[in-house]
């Protein structure tokens, strides 16, 4: 876990007299002013800012605000001086800010209020922690559902789940976890398609409108059974869209970009396992895809090319099994499956 705190000031000389009362006992880094520290802030994380109220083009208050919307666990502080606590206990009051401290601020009062802020840092991200483990449990059991009932759709969903966090990797997306969660459930809807047609599809085979409805309907099964549960609204609507084509997302908040991204990393995967399930190398189905290149994000794109070239040959993929025996899990789970599908149609 990173403990770092970020101390942001104008005037340097102030933040670099701080880093060097304070480096022995907590990892500091030092910024300049709001700019460089929204920059740093992009791409690092750390558990506590603490900026001064006043500075050229962006004051504490604005700038803290603007940490809030890209780092919402970090713990934000504001420096001030006595004429301007008004400002400051209105940004209390506001939510923007943590705790605030008068300049000058003596060393015993800033480490109380460091460790205060560190200890609430401990337990905000221990408190994601235990919700994502928790949401993970709940994914765990949707996916057992599927490998029972539907275990060729469970395989494609593996093979997805392993290619979109490479994905995320290449992109650099510090948290995947929804994208991953995405990923493994992006096939939970197939519990409503036949396996014949499921089959078909995997293969890369010609279905008949009425088999290509029911195989695109599945996104939106998918997006119903997930839509009520906490904290995987993102998900649900990445999986609604897994089949939509690509679209600018200039201008988007950061979750409509999230969401949109998600779908398509999503769409790449998908579409790439189509292609190597009709006996195409890896190069040979980008290449398929790169025949209709606007329908897909082009930096997702040039993240599954890059992907393929750093990763072993891989392993054929399964048709599943045609035996017809019904296995002893597909027992168990096939009533809970009819209510489900039954709910979704009421």
């Amino acid at each position: 876990m990173s403990e770092t705190i970020l101390f942001i000031d104008d005037d340097i000389r102030v933040v670099s007299a701080l880093q060097r009362s304070l480096y022995k006992n907590y990892r500091i880094e030092i910024a300049g002013g709001a700019p460089d520290a929204l920059d740093a802030i992009a791409e690092s994380s750390y558990a506590v800012v603490v900026s001064d109220l006043k500075m050229p083009g962006m004051s504490g208050i604005e700038f803290l605000t603007k940490v809030r919307q890209l780092s919402p666990d970090t713990i934000r502080i504001l420096l001030t001086g006595q004429a301007d606590l008004d400002a400051a206990i209105a940004a209390v009051n506001e939510g923007a800010i943590f705790r605030f401290l008068t300049k000058p601020c003596p060393q015993e009062v800033l480490t109380r209020t460091l460790d205060a802020a560190l200890e609430q840092y401990r337990l905000v991200t221990a408190e994601h922690e235990v919700l994502r483990e928790t949401l993970m449990g709940t994914v765990t059991v949707l996916i057992e559902i599927l490998s029972a009932i539907q275990p060729v759709a469970f395989g494609r969903a593996s093979r997805i789940r392993r290619c979109v966090r490479k994905l995320a990797k290449e992109l650099n997306i510090a948290d995947p976890w929804q994208f991953e969660a995405a990923a493994m459930l992006s096939q939970i809807g197939c519990i409503s398609v036949s396996p014949d047609i499921l089959k078909k599809h995997y293969a890369g085979e010609e279905l008949s409108d009425d088999e290509r409805a029911q195989m695109l309907a599945h996104a939106q099964v998918g997006r119903k059974l997930l839509h009520h549960i906490t904290r995987l609204h993102a998900v649900a609507q990445m999986i609604e869209r897994q089949h939509e084509d690509y679209i600018d997302g200039s201008g988007l908040s950061a979750e409509a970009f999230s969401i949109a991204l998600g779908s398509q990393m999503l769409r790449v995967a998908l579409d790439h396992d189509r292609w190597l399930g009709t006996g195409l190398s890896p190069e040979e189905a980008v290449m398929e895809m790169r025949r209709h290149e606007a329908q897909y994000n082009p930096a997702v794109l040039v993240a599954l090319e890059r992907v393929i070239q750093d990763s072993p040959p891989p392993a054929p993929i399964e048709s599943g099994d045609d035996s017809g025996a019904v296995p002893v899990e597909q027992q168990i789970f096939r009533p809970i499956t009819e209510q489900v599908l039954r709910a979704l149609r009421d």
